[in-house]
């Protein structure tokens, strides 16, 4: 068995390795696992068997948290989690939310994270710590949201995911990074802005392996639109525009 320290990547895009999330996010892990301190492992969840949540509540009652449902892949899933140093979550952003098979995992390992015990979201101060956060989580665990999506005002449209994560784990429990303009990017922007985006990505993985930590400039750096507001706009209208003219689009 290896000594080396682990990195899981969730690839929740249903396009899987074709997924432009993919970019951004491969050039991260290849700054963690430059200094050869980690060993990566992806998991596509569009390819894994994941039953629906029941709603049962039955995993708050076991000691470990288990789901009952066990002729799936979450038991299988939910260990690699429990286990990595590293989760990095790849996802684009979806109606401003998660993909669909990312959220039915969510709620199929929600025996890992504290029940609610009548916790209020009202009080002061009770957005500034987790509703529920993690059962037995692995000391030192960092969980990195890395999201893309298609547009430039990441304040507005990455609201409900930063809620959603700050209600469960609690503000300081992860790090988004989002990724604005990426469709464009990925179809439009060229081989030299995307190898720009490359190299920025990279360095904060490394930054991340060597610190444990993102600072606040590198993430800023890396939430930093490719393109002016100006030519992203023609872009996006010509990419909509010939968006069925594609047979990778989507």
């Amino acid at each position: 068995m290896s000594d080396k320290k682990k990195v899981l990547v969730m690839v929740a895009s249903p396009k899987n390795e074709r997924s432009g999330t993919l970019i951004p996010t491969n050039a991260f892990v290849e700054g963690i696992l430059e200094g050869g301190e980690f060993e990566s492992e992806y998991i596509y969840i569009d390819r894994m068997n994941i039953k629906p949540c029941r709603g049962c509540l039955s995993c708050w009652g076991r000691p470990d948290g288990s789901c009952f449902m066990k002729d799936d892949d979450v038991p299988m899933i939910r260990k690699k989690l429990e286990e990595a140093d590293i989760v990095i979550w790849s996802f684009p952003l979806y109606l401003f939310g998660v993909p669909g098979q990312m959220k039915c995992l969510m709620d199929r390992i929600v025996g890992m994270v504290h029940p609610y015990m009548g916790q209020r979201l009202n009080e002061p101060g009770a957005m500034d710590r987790p509703m529920h956060g993690l059962q037995n989580q692995k000391p030192g665990q960092k969980i990195i949201l890395l999201s893309s999506c298609a547009w430039c005002d990441l304040d507005v449209v990455y609201e409900p995911i930063i809620k959603q994560f700050n209600i469960i784990l609690g503000a300081d429990g992860y790090t988004l990074v989002a990724c604005p303009q990426m469709r464009a990017l990925h179809h439009r922007g060229g081989e030299r802005r995307l190898n720009m985006l490359r190299a920025k990505y990279k360095k904060g993985g490394l930054e991340l392996a060597k610190t444990g930590t993102l600072s606040k400039e590198t993430i800023d750096l890396l939430q930093k639109p490719m393109f002016s507001e100006e030519v992203y706009k023609e872009l996006v209208v010509q990419f909509v525009t010939h968006m069925f003219d594609r047979d990778d689009n989507f």
